[in-house]
């Protein structure tokens, strides 16, 4: 599957594997929402900081 996917069963056990998982991408869409989340942050960072 990948060396991510291998590293997951190494640590979880024989029975995990995220490509079984609920949503598409199940690998990289735990960094793609933290990327979201962290722009989120910075913009309301930056438009807080703006009305001083």
């Amino acid at each position: 599957m990948g060396v991510m996917n291998d590293y997951m069963v190494g640590y979880y056990g024989e029975g995990f594997d995220m490509s079984t998982a609920v949503f598409p991408a199940a690998e990289y869409t735990w960094m793609i929402a933290i990327i979201v989340i962290a722009l989120i942050a910075l913009w309301q960072a930056r438009t807080f900081v703006s009305q001083f």
